[in-house]
């Protein structure tokens, strides 16, 4: 069986894993951008583009349709009603159904058209790609039907990204270790936080003041600087407008029992996150104690 291959390498975790998306292993196609933000400012926009790929030897059916969407309290992007002032009201597109060649592409060119005011603020769709089953595979006892989608923000007049990072917690288990982040969005578009951690040795911590981002990290002919244990990029989930989210980030790391501190150098929408969170490793699984609010410097520079 094919799968979903996403190309564009552009935080393509947004707008399917990190939002919860479900991938459907049915098609072979890429997309690009996997994301798309748009100023509304008038009676409309300028046409955006949207670029499928098919990557297989088959020709792919393909239809498209447009839906409101929210978050759940699992971090998983949900259809949602719509009502006047929602995004997928406004957006008209082009083509709605169409056949791709093998290893050929199709253009989706849409835009957005408020049909009332817009409110200050964010508002959000997602256009959904489905594959078109062909009459032969409808037979089947359990069809298999392909569909991504790719996330649209909307934003008009004055936004404010308001959120606060309340507390932290790390625990480990087996062979991982899991930081859980409680953040709240006050203000009226989506918030995200994202950055680098690394696992250091409590003794030989240097503290939050004096560590900072690795450069090439993720390279594999790069190493790791001396006493950090692990080490990686994260982004989390995004946390709509008044919203209060538990996130988690999983490290998939084992470590012998002792005292460690998972260092944080982040950014969460324009507020710089420096904190050191310590924790412990036993032979059973721990949880750290809860910290109390972040350390956050704000980046004027949004």
């Amino acid at each position: 069986m094919s799968k979903i291959n996403f190309q564009s390498i552009f935080i393509s975790l947004i707008s399917l894993l990190t939002l919860g998306l479900p991938s459907v292993s049915a098609m072979e196609v890429s997309v690009s951008p996997p994301r798309v933000e748009v100023e509304i400012n008038g009676k409309q926009t300028r046409t955006k583009p949207i670029k499928i790929i098919n990557l297989s030897n088959e020709p792919v059916d393909i239809k498209v349709y447009v839906r409101n969407w929210t978050m759940n309290e699992k971090n998983q992007l949900q259809e949602a009603s719509s009502d006047e002032q929602s995004l997928d009201q406004s957006i008209v597109f082009t083509p709605a159904k169409f056949t791709i060649p093998p290893r050929g592409s199709q253009i989706i060119r849409f835009a957005v058209r408020p049909k009332v005011k817009p409110v200050p603020g964010e508002s959000r769709a997602v256009l959904f790609v489905e594959e078109i089953l062909p009459e032969n595979k409808k037979s089947d006892n359990i069809p298999t039907v392909g569909r991504f989608g790719v996330v649209i923000y909307g934003f008009s007049g004055e936004i404010k990204r308001i959120a606060s990072l309340n507390s932290a917690t790390v625990s480990s288990q087996g062979s991982s270790i899991q930081a859980s982040f409680d953040i709240l969005n006050s203000g009226n578009a989506h918030v995200r936080m994202k950055g680098q951690y690394a696992i250091w040795q409590a003794t030989k911590y240097p503290g939050a003041k004096s560590t900072q981002s690795i450069s090439n990290l993720g390279n594999v002919k790069s190493k790791l600087p001396a006493n950090i244990l692990e080490a990686g990029n994260f982004e989390l989930p995004p946390i709509l407008p008044n919203h209060r989210r538990q996130l988690l980030l999983e490290i998939a790391k084992k470590l012998p029992p002792g005292n460690y501190i998972l260092d944080i150098n982040g950014d969460l929408s324009g507020k710089q996150i420096d904190q050191g969170i310590p924790f412990t490793v036993n032979n059973s699984p721990v949880t750290s104690p809860k910290t109390g609010r972040f350390k956050e410097r704000l980046n004027r520079n949004k």
